[in-house]
């Protein structure tokens, strides 16, 4: 039985012609979102507060840090963060070695923290989301994600999904976008055991890839202000 020795979630500070990929796990390695463009190379405790918005709103700039104090925004390529686009394509990914073996598609989701405890639907944190996200029963996550249709060595993506997130979107239970050069349709909400994005097969044994995905942060009036520090999970057996 032979799981993986590395397998990380990366962010790209550099281009789409130029990217710079940035390990995200790790000490100190973190994704973080803001709604300002200047927060490069800021420390964890001098990061600033974002102001509940009165109305439900993208949160517009996501930083890769791989140190406390080492980070820039994704797709900065040196200057000012960029606003969050879905046409920023190549903005995450997944990256494993050729040591382990898959034993079932794996799956793109977010937990609280990194016990990856369960998530309570509507209790208006921010992956359990609230009326701003989904009224009823069925509240989705403020986290949005997509994911790609296939494994970069059959070929990355040159473009964005044909939809931008909305704050409502979301199924029960997992999505999985169409095999081949395809993004899911609409955003998935990322809540755990809850809801989550499958990869559409099992990916090849003992082979080093990566899987290419893009993730949003809403913010709306409902959500319960606090500190929260999601976890980003890449979920898989292993044979």
């Amino acid at each position: 039985m032979a799981d993986f020795t590395n397998l990380f979630i990366e962010g790209n500070n550099g281009s789409l012609l130029a990217p710079a990929w940035v390990n995200l796990v790790g000490v100190g390695r973190e994704i973080r979102h803001s709604d300002s463009p200047l927060q490069k190379n800021v420390a964890s405790a001098n990061w600033p507060a974002t102001t509940r918005p009165a109305v439900t709103s993208i949160v517009p700039y996501t930083y890769a840090y791989s140190a406390d104090a080492v980070g820039d925004g994704f797709l900065a390529n040196g200057g000012n963060a960029p606003a969050w686009s879905k046409d920023l394509y190549l903005f995450a990914r997944w990256n494993w070695d050729n040591v382990g073996t898959f034993g079932s598609a794996p799956i793109h989701t977010a937990y609280p923290t990194s016990a990856h405890g369960g998530i309570t639907r509507g209790d208006g944190s921010i992956l359990g989301g609230s009326a701003d996200t989904k009224p009823g029963a069925s509240a989705f996550s403020y986290l949005k994600g997509n994911a790609w249709g296939r494994v970069a060595s059959a070929g990355a993506p040159a473009a964005g999904p044909a939809n931008a997130p909305a704050v409502t979107d979301g199924t029960v239970g997992a999505l999985a976008p169409a095999a081949g050069a395809n993004w899911l349709v609409n955003f998935q909400s990322l809540q755990g055991d809850n809801d989550w994005i499958a990869f559409p097969g099992t990916p090849a044994a003992t082979t080093a890839d990566l899987w290419y995905v893009e993730f949003a942060l809403f913010m709306g009036p409902n959500e319960v202000p606090g500190l929260y520090t999601p976890v980003t999970t890449l979920k898989y057996t292993f044979t």
